[in-house]
């Protein structure tokens, strides 16, 4: 075996080690369904990933079209890390499921599996590849309760949106392949900034429409409505999921494709992008003012959280990039955290998720320990010091001060105070008191100790990195200098 040959292998492990347990998932389902080993076997090959990818390797391109980097390592550990705390939340979720309950993991897997080829695309085509291996995973995912009316509902409505967004994407990659004929990362900024003419009108009519791909997936507004009623027909743990890992992969592999030459070079899409940014601030927080609806208040909030994450995207420079990092990997914790908690207290796939705001009142007196997880994951959303939510903003309002981006960083900061106004409302409800019992529910099991795993790792990530987050800033800081 060749030296590059080695090197490659050892490169693409964490996608190989996601991949084979995508096959060893399968034989098992085939030969013997257990719900509890496949859960173990789904949280092993996540956990492999994710020490798979803190080996220190050089940049190694595997292909033309894959190229595995620090950036593309620091990704990937994240969303495998994410994939293993959704495997402890679904596995008691799924315990008293009337259906088959081992194809989740594979789905989850090969969800994963889409993510990680997105952070390590180098061209067009894998960025599709990876896109769609993800949506139709998470389509599976969403729809997982075929019993219930609303996850179907959510799954046919991110089904018709997604498929929406990935042919306005494609057509948007035509026109851009027309203009440049390339679909190189690399080589497509330089392409952009060289077309003349109708050339560079039409680049930038494609440019636009991938955008507007983009802005789907990443539900800004005016392209946000899909959101609140997928998240509330979703079960807990994959909405969770959905948010994080989806919506994370996306940014990441944006921040690889779309530097700050390529957006400067187009004007008129840099202004529409800030207009896209406020609105999506404004909407989601004003409308998660209204919600009585815990899932569909969460769902408002991430369109203000993706409004705030295309701030640095917007202004460039080294800090706007490391914001963009952080801030995808703090949403991962305290989004991941929050409908963890929702999963903990919901009955499981056959019943209703414990998503209405009376469904929380009392939690202090009857489930403490979900309480004191769910309360920092919100104040932390809320940009609370002393959580690494407050340091995701300050590093985005860094950004924008940095380059004097005035009416932006105004927009993060007005928005961040709404937001202050709903998250401290959900917080309060959980220690009025609640007619009818306020009786201690905790009932200890293999589930309550799995879920409780997984909200205590989150719980000690979002502190650690609010005081301590020297080796997160350091990892993302590596990540980034691997693009140059």
């Amino acid at each position: 075996m060749s030296a590059a040959l080695q090197a490659q292998l050892l490169a693409g492990a964490p996608l190989l080690l996601t991949a084979a347990g995508i096959v060893l998932v399968m034989l098992l389902i085939a030969v013997q369904r257990d719900h509890r080993a496949i859960a173990q076997l789904t949280t092993l090959g996540f956990i492999l990933a994710v020490g798979a990818c803190l080996i220190p390797q050089p940049t190694v391109e595997i292909t033309p079209l894959l190229v595995i980097d620090d950036y593309a390592r620091f990704a990937m550990a994240l969303f495998a890390a994410a994939g293993a705390i959704t495997v402890l939340l679904v596995y008691g979720y799924l315990a008293r499921h009337d259906g088959w309950r081992e194809e989740m993991y594979l789905l989850l897997l090969l969800a994963v599996l889409g993510a990680m080829v997105l952070t390590a695309a180098r061209h067009a085509a894998t960025l599709l590849l990876g896109l769609e291996t993800l949506g139709v995973a998470l389509l599976g995912m969403v729809a997982y309760p075929l019993l219930r009316k609303r996850p179907l509902e959510a799954g046919i409505k991110y089904l018709m949106l997604s498929a929406a967004s990935t042919a306005t994407l494609l057509f948007g990659f035509a026109l851009v392949y027309a203009a440049t004929g390339s679909l190189q990362f690399d080589t497509l900024g330089a392409l952009l900034a060289a077309g003349e003419g109708s050339d560079r009108a039409i680049a930038q009519t494609g440019l636009g429409l991938v955008w507007v791909g983009f802005a789907f997936k990443l539900s800004l507004v005016p392209f946000h409505l899909w959101t609140a009623d997928v998240y509330e027909g979703a079960p807990a743990p994959v909405a969770g999921f959905l948010a994080t890992v989806s919506k994370g992969a996306v940014a990441v592999v944006l921040l690889r494709w779309l530097d700050a030459a390529s957006l400067a070079q187009t004007p008129m899409l840099t202004q529409a992008l800030a207009a896209l940014a406020i609105a999506s601030i404004a909407v989601g927080n004003l409308a998660a003012l209204q919600q009585n609806n815990v899932k569909r208040l969460l769902a408002y909030s991430s369109i203000a959280h993706f409004g705030y994450l295309l701030v640095p995207f917007l202004v460039g420079g080294d800090t706007a990039r490391e914001a963009v990092l952080f801030y995808v990997a703090a949403y991962a914790v305290m989004t991941l955290g929050s409908f963890g908690a929702i999963a903990a207290l919901s009955p499981g796939a056959n019943a209703e998720d414990a998503d209405h705001l009376y469904d929380y009142r009392g939690l202090f007196w009857r489930r403490p320990l979900v309480t004191s997880v769910f309360t920092p994951m919100l104040l932390a959303q809320a940009g609370i010091p002393l959580t690494v939510g407050f340091l995701a903003k300050f590093y985005i309002l860094a950004a924008a001060v940095e380059r004097h981006a005035w009416v932006l960083a105004v927009a993060v900061v007005l928005g961040s105070a709404v937001g202050l106004f709903y998250y401290l409302r959900l917080v309060v409800v959980q220690f009025l008191p609640r007619p009818g019992g306020m009786r201690p529910e905790t009932v200890w099991s293999e589930i309550t100790v799995a879920r409780g795993v997984a909200l205590a790792l989150l719980l000690v990530a979002l502190i650690v990195g609010g005081v301590w987050p020297q080796p997160l800033a350091g990892a993302v800081a590596r990540a980034l200098a691997a693009l140059g």
